[in-house]
């Protein structure tokens, strides 16, 4: 099982990129792994305004009107509870599905497209630490 994803700016540019393989687990697991890697890389790189898209809605449905008095039993509870953290987070992130547009990027098969809505403010961030 392998994961992934690319964040691009609002008009589509490239800002990077991750993929991993060989994971042990299932498809489901590859998607929230993606979406906690996609959500910390942009945590890190000082976004707070993000639109994640997914294409796995069994993932998107974990964290939209879902009831959480039994979440604890879900096999995947330890990553869902991780990304509720980062979204829980001092940011603006919205999270939605949608239909697969790319089949495969370096191989693997789980992406997140992540694209970041407040990039000139983050230029600005880092040209000013420079």
């Amino acid at each position: 099982m392998g994961m992934g994803g690319v964040i691009r700016d609002w008009a589509g540019m490239w800002w990077g990129g991750f993929s991993r393989g060989a994971l042990p687990g299932d498809a489901l697991r590859a998607e929230l792994l993606a979406l906690e890697k996609g959500l910390s890389f942009c945590w890190e790189g000082g976004f707070r305004k993000v639109s994640c898209e997914c294409d796995c809605l069994g993932a998107i449905k974990l964290f939209h009107d879902r009831p959480m008095d039994r979440e604890y039993l879900h096999k995947h509870y330890d990553v869902i509870r991780r990304v509720q953290r980062l979204l829980a987070r001092d940011w603006v992130v919205y999270v939605s599905h949608v239909l697969v547009r790319i089949k495969r990027i370096h191989k693997t098969k789980s992406i997140v497209n992540t694209f970041i809505d407040d990039m000139e403010n983050n230029q600005h961030q880092r040209h000013s630490q420079e």
